[in-house]
Formats: C-alpha cells, sequence, structure tokens
C-alpha cells in the first residue's frame, strides 16, 4: 500500500470534525441501555442480549467419568493382570465396586466405579482368559475426568449482557434451561425524506427514485438486534417532518432518518431537529462516504441523520448505528466494530479522509481472506452493495494494489468471524 501524494486536492482540509472512532465514542457515550427484560424458550433466544445470568445447577461431572474406552482399576495394583468385572456403560447406574486385582470395562462416559482411580486406554492392554494384561503400570487419576472439575455447582457459566451466540444456547440447555431472561430489544423508527421519494416496490419516473434506503435500513436496524416500531416516509416540508418526527421521538429510543441533513436547499432536518429540542451531539464526520451525518439526543431518545445516497446511509448505519443498539440493549462489548486483517483483491484508493468501500470476500490459497472491492461510481450507486459482504477500509491518502495488506468490517452476523463467510 502507497501514501498518495499530500498534495493531492480531492478534499478539504478536515479543521475541527470529528473522526468516525470519535465520533462513535460521543455517540456510544450518550447512549443509555434500555430498561425492561422479558423470558423467551432458549429455542428462541438467539442474537439477544442475557439480563440474568445461568448456572451449572449441579457439579459438572456430578462422578468422576472416563475419558476414554478402556478400563477402570487401582493404580496401586501396579502391573499385575486384573480379574475382569461387568461392563460400564454410559448410561450403567449400578456400579461394582472396584477391589485388588479387579477392573472393569468402562467407555468413554461411564462413571468410573468406586474403588478405582484410574483408566488404562484399551489399546494398552490384553484380555486373555478372562484377564486384563497391561503393558505398564497406570498413574492415579489417569484418564478420568474427576467430578467437578468442569465446575461446582452455582458456577455462573453465561453472564449478563452477553449477546447470545448458538453455543452459548447450547451450554445453557446442558444447565437444563428450558428459558432465559434477555433484555428488551431498543425501539427504533426509521423515516426517509425527499419529494423524489416513491416506494421501492413502484415503478419511478425518471426524477424519482425508490424508498429502497429505508428498506434496508429497517432490516439493518432488526439484524442488529433493534425493534422497528415505526418505518414511514415524509415529503421535504417543514410541518410534515416537524409531526412525523415529532412523534417518532416520543416513541422510540433511536430515530433513523434518511437524507436531508446536507448542506442542500431542501435538506431540512437539522432545523427540524433544533426545533424539536434535538440536542445536537456532531454534524459532519471526516469520513468517505457519509461526511453530512448527523446526531443528536432529546432525552433518552438517540437520532442519527442519515445521508441519502444509499451506499453512504448503509455503511454508517454499520459503522455508528449497530454499535449504538448494541449498547442501548446492554450489549457489555458494545463499542467500535472490529476492522479484520485481508489481502486486497484488486486496486482501492483513498482521498484526504479514511474511505469504506463494498467488497466481496473469498479465501486466498493459503487460507488469507482476499478482500474484491466492487465496482462503484460512488456513493449513490446502490449496485455496489450486490455482492458485499464487507466494507474494505483504506486510510487517508493510500492507494493499494493486488496483494497489499489491508483491513476490513465484516458484515455478516453472528459472529466475529469473516473466514465462514468467504465465497
Amino acid at each position: 500500500m502507497e501514501p498518495m501524494d499530500p498534495r493531492d486536492p480531492c478534499d478539504a482540509p478536515p479543521q475541527a470534525l470529528p473522526g468516525w472512532r470519535e465520533a462513535l465514542e460521543c455517540l456510544l457515550a450518550a447512549a443509555v441501555p434500555v430498561e425492561g427484560t422479558e423470558e423467551l424458550p432458549l429455542a428462541e433466544a438467539e442474537g439477544r442480549i442475557l439480563a440474568q445470568e445461568v448456572r451449572l445447577d449441579r457439579a459438572e461431572p456430578p462422578v468422576p467419568r472416563s475419558a476414554m474406552d478402556g478400563f477402570a482399576l487401582r493404580a496401586a495394583d501396579g502391573e499385575a493382570p486384573r480379574r475382569l468385572l461387568p461392563a460400564i456403560y454410559a448410561g450403567t447406574a449400578e456400579l461394582p465396586e472396584i477391589g485388588p486385582g479387579e477392573a472393569a470395562p468402562v467407555m468413554t462416559g461411564g462413571t468410573v466405579p468406586p474403588g478405582a482411580d484410574a483408566v488404562v486406554p484399551v489399546e494398552h492392554t490384553r484380555v486373555e482368559e478372562g484377564r486384563l494384561h497391561l503393558e505398564a503400570a497406570v498413574e492415579p487419576g489417569a484418564h478420568v475426568r474427576r467430578a467437578g472439575e468442569m465446575g461446582r455447582a452455582g458456577r455462573v457459566l453465561l453472564a449478563p449482557g452477553l449477546r447470545l451466540r448458538l453455543p452459548d444456547l447450547i451450554a445453557a440447555a446442558g444447565c437444563g434451561q428450558a428459558r432465559v431472561r434477555v433484555r428488551r430489544r431498543p425501539r427504533a423508527a426509521v423515516w426517509s425524506t425527499g419529494d423524489e421519494v416513491v416506494p421501492w416496490t413502484a415503478r419511478p419516473a425518471d426524477h424519482q427514485v425508490r424508498d429502497s434506503n429505508r428498506f434496508g435500513t429497517v432490516l439493518q436496524l432488526r439484524r442488529a438486534g433493534a425493534e422497528v416500531a415505526a418505518s414511514n416516509h415524509a415529503p421535504d416540508r417543514q410541518e410534515d417532518l416537524e409531526a412525523g418526527l415529532g412523534r417518532a421521538l416520543e416513541e422510540a429510543e433511536i430515530l433513523v432518518t434518511l437524507g436531508g441533513v446536507s448542506m442542500g436547499e431542501r435538506d431540512l432536518l437539522p432545523g427540524v431537529f433544533a426545533a424539536l429540542g434535538v440536542e445536537r451531539l456532531f454534524h459532519k464526520v471526516w469520513i468517505q462516504p457519509g461526511k453530512p451525518v448527523w446526531a443528536g439526543r432529546r432525552g433518552r431518545t438517540l437520532v442519527v441523520g442519515l445521508p441519502g445516497n444509499p451506499v453512504s446511509s448503509f455503511t454508517l448505519l454499520e459503522l455508528f448505528v449497530v454499535p449504538l443498539v448494541a449498547r442501548l440493549a446492554g450489549e457489555r462489548a458494545a463499542g467500535p466494530r472490529p476492522l479484520w486483517p485481508g489481502v486486497l483483491a484488486g486496486e482501492a484508493r483513498s482521498g484526504a479522509r479514511p474511505r469504506f468501500l463494498p467488497a466481496g470476500l473469498m479465501p486466498g490459497p493459503e487460507g488469507e481472506l482476499r478482500v474484491r472491492p466492487l465496482p462503484a461510481t460512488g456513493s449513490g450507486d446502490w449496485t455496489s452493495l450486490a455482492g458485499a459482504r464487507a466494507l474494505l477500509h483504506l486510510p487517508p491518502r493510500q492507494r493499494a494494489g493486488p496483494g497489499d495488506p489491508v483491513q476490513f468490517l465484516f458484515l455478516d452476523p453472528p459472529g466475529p468471524d469473516p473466514a465462514g463467510a468467504a465465497g
């Protein structure tokens, strides 16, 4: 990756504009987790934030168990042959007691019987005329899973604030949980703006655009863990915007708007937010695309005004709103999303601002992830989202080519493990 000429006049200097990480920290600091919980069947809790700890309801394992298919015996008997007792399987409840010179076949997961303190693997033995012969002496405790070695009864296995993933649900099932208590989802409202916007299912006239931004924003919010309580559109009229957004501020903990936050004559939303008593946190961020983003709060409700260009709104929602939803939902790990290492498959460049570009992912010949920038003509080119599995990140004034190390934001949940979604 090569730095570009610092005299490149592609953008104005940042002056007082915050960087995207600085702006995100400001937004998250203003977020107060929502109150309220609900109880869900365990099978329906994936992706939700745990509200009540899950504990082991008994010692695990509750009794000593064999870690191998082999023979349970007394280590003190050394290499002497043993008389064989009845076999012990994983489901055997009636156990023989192992005395001097005795052993019992035991299967993996079977209870180590009283008197035995070791298990010798079957491949290290031979049986002749009903007697067990050992290749070598065995140490006490060999291949025995001690009672309680996974944890005593009451051990906290899952702590509040955890976003539940499939392995967590399996672990909770091991504790006998049928249901879990989770945090309530933050309520969100989405409003698109603009006289040119028509329903995304309509066939627009040449001067119109489909409302696909709003459709996508609703899906992104739901995937992030929000409950989308309202989704609407308003034309570029002050009174309509004030009425609609005023209702949304009363009903939701997060309000996301699309369009109307830049510098044009009909970019009315900053004035609408001021009229509705929304305190501005920041307006404009040193990032490409999405520089005009607006953020504020009124009471416990957070407002994020996204630009109308679809790639800008998509990118900023992933960078800003997804972590914000996590913070509002009470997730302990809520914060900036990680940037993953990869290798560029193609060419890309940035100007004065840090840049994010829609990209595909593919596995490389040595297991590395190759990041392929998708064809795009700018932040209004929604076709560049087709096939996107990542957002390629470039620092300011960088030119990168095939094979250069790069970083990317992985898009698809659950995760974060980008290797599983390459293709």
